[in-house]
């Protein structure tokens, strides 16, 4: 009797074919850290960079613009998680220092990423400056929700955090651009941007709780 024959496995997908997004992605990055900018970039040079043939670039990415959004989006993909592990994990008083030395380490680690990101939050191109914006104001969301639960700030209330968050947000990330041009100044702008946070949430305190004075009634005697 015949020995049935076993189905052959079937194939793993190939290497180049599951790297080709990430290829685009990493070539993108590099390229605009160049050209100081996304703008410009064409499929020609994309898939040069990349290694692979500009007309396979369709089966990644929808459109010119679908990349950007992507290669924006990079940026944050993996800070917001470990943002958020420190904010509700951390003892309270590291937290500051803590998160600004995690988001300066993946700059540091992540380089090109960061300068395009903060060189395209002002930029022509509305789809990354969007994409950008989007990310910002869920990292933003999520730092303000984190506050809330472990942390809340005496006399602060819910809608003025949120918009300090924001504030927050974008200025630690603005200073990633002087984290890595400035190598001998990293230990310093850690400490600064540290005190930036603590002193923004608690002197926001402050100006809250005298502007609450100012409209109580006045008592006559």
């Amino acid at each position: 009797m015949p020995v049935a024959k076993a189905k052959p496995a079937p194939k793993p997908a190939a290497p180049l074919e599951l790297g080709g997004r990430r290829r685009l992605i990493e070539a993108a990055l590099r390229l605009a850290a160049e050209k100081r900018g996304l703008q410009g970039i064409g499929l020609r040079e994309l898939g040069r960079e990349a290694g692979l043939n500009p007309n396979t670039f369709y089966r990644h990415f929808r459109d010119l613009d679908a990349l950007y959004a992507a290669v924006v989006e990079e940026f944050g993909a993996e800070i917001g998680p470990a943002l958020r592990n420190i904010r509700l994990n951390a003892p309270i008083e590291q937290v500051p220092a803590l998160t600004t030395e995690l988001v300066f380490d993946i700059a540091k680690q992540n380089p090109e990423a960061f300068i395009v990101g903060v060189r395209e939050l002002h930029g022509a191109l509305d789809s990354a400056r969007e994409a950008l914006r989007r990310r910002l104001t869920t990292l933003a969301q999520e730092m303000a929700d984190d506050v809330l639960v472990r942390s809340p700030v005496p006399g602060l209330d819910e809608g003025l955090l949120r918009e300090l968050a924001r504030s927050i947000v974008e200025h630690v990330f603005l200073r990633t651009l002087d984290y890595l041009e400035n190598p001998r100044q990293r230990a310093a702008l850690v400490r600064r941007t540290a005190l930036f946070i603590d002193s923004l949430l608690y002197g926001s305190v402050v100006v809250a709780a005298r502007e609450r004075a100012a409209r109580r009634p006045i008592q006559q005697g």
